[in-house]
């Protein structure tokens, strides 16, 4: 669960340099992104929430804003052509130099401009004609199949014999997505809405493609990061944290913490450095350190993304004040969810205290 900022002079600072980096939720991380646009009012009870919220709080998947000012994911809806493509693009961090694809309804400009360009120049995508990709069309389950199959064709293991479709509405032959979804149904990333259908002509919903994405990631295993460099990047971040405060330079702490924070936790540091700010124009002295030694063990990690658990740390925040002392401890336990950047770099994205 997203948790709420601590409130008072010592929970402010105590809780946030562990509790705001460990809740998912202002600075500036992907162009554009307040805080209020990771916390989607439409998930919190639906079946897919963990897959959904780690694809918001990452910039891979962006909600928006109704009249009444809500933030909504509309996991229900259909997921058009267009966005599956921006979506996939966008988690894979796929590039390209190639024209790609020449279609008359991609126009230059548009937001889905490159996507689709980046995409179909590697085979990933086709039009539905020569000359048309349909880009608000909605998109059908099997060519979700189709189009992750391609994807992560190099990165994880397909059983180019999977066998006959399990599905009985999944025709056996003269249907392009057949081989593919046998192939991605064995390999756990696609399943049926019962035990025989798999419905490849349904329009595929919002909550069903990040959930198909989020398990083709978890399969990727061909470029594993080193798990000490992961540990490192966390470190550093807490070295250059402690360091800058200690010496009163909050000022730039947000474009120091760049290097190692993105997404949800780069803009939850704003906050952060804000209320510090404010404690010093009212003259309060801050200092901190660590005191408990502190465990890091790699749980998750795939090509893109990994989890790091963190036990037995603990902060000592000190506020001085006309005089005046006041110490708290705080636990530095919790979980560092971090990803693969476009630049080859890895950041925390998402903070979450145990």
């Amino acid at each position: 669960m997203k948790k709420g900022f601590m409130q008072g002079t010592v929970a402010l600072l105590a809780g946030m340099l562990l509790v705001a980096p460990l809740q998912p939720s202002i600075a500036k991380a992907a162009e554009g992104t307040t805080f209020d646009m990771y916390f989607p009012t439409d998930i919190e009870d639906h079946w897919a929430y963990s897959e959904i919220d780690n694809f918001v709080v990452a910039d891979l998947l962006k909600g928006y804003k109704d009249a009444s000012g809500n933030v909504l994911v509309k996991p229900e809806k259909s997921i058009t052509r267009a966005e599956f493509v921006a979506i996939l693009v966008r988690a894979l961090g796929l590039k390209s130099e190639e024209a790609g694809q020449t279609f008359t309804d991609v126009p230059a400009g548009e937001w889905f401009t490159e996507p689709v360009r980046i995409a179909s120049s590697l085979g990933v995508v086709n039009g539905v004609t020569e000359t048309e990709f349909s880009p608000n069309q909605p998109i059908e389950r099997g060519e979700i199949a189709t189009m992750i199959v391609r994807a992560f064709k190099d990165t994880v293991v397909f059983n180019e014999e999977a066998g006959d479709v399990q599905f009985d509405d999944v025709p056996a032959s003269d249907y392009f997505a057949t081989e593919s979804i046998a192939q991605a149904n064995e390999a756990g990333i696609v399943n049926g809405v019962e035990e025989r259908l798999f419905k490849p002509f349904a329009n595929a919903k919002r909550a069903q493609a990040v959930v198909m994405l989020q398990r083709a990631l978890d399969l990727q295993e061909s470029n594993l990061p080193d798990e000490e460099m992961l540990k490192s990047v966390i470190l550093d971040a807490d070295k250059a944290e402690l360091e800058s405060i200690n010496k009163g330079e909050i000022q730039g702490l947000g474009d120091l913490l760049s290097k190692q924070y993105t997404a949800f936790q780069l803009v939850s540091l704003e906050q952060y450095i804000e209320g510090m700010q404010d404690l010093v124009k009212d003259g309060i002295a801050i200092s901190v350190g660590e005191t408990g030694a502190r465990n890091l063990e790699v749980t998750a990690v795939s090509d893109r993304f990994a989890v790091i658990k963190s036990t037995g740390g603990t902060w000592q925040f000190t506020y001085a004040y006309d005089g005046e002392q006041q110490t708290e401890t705080v636990s530095s336990d919790g979980h560092y969810y971090m990803k693969k950047t476009d630049d080859g770099t890895w950041k925390i994205y998402a903070i979450y205290e145990e």
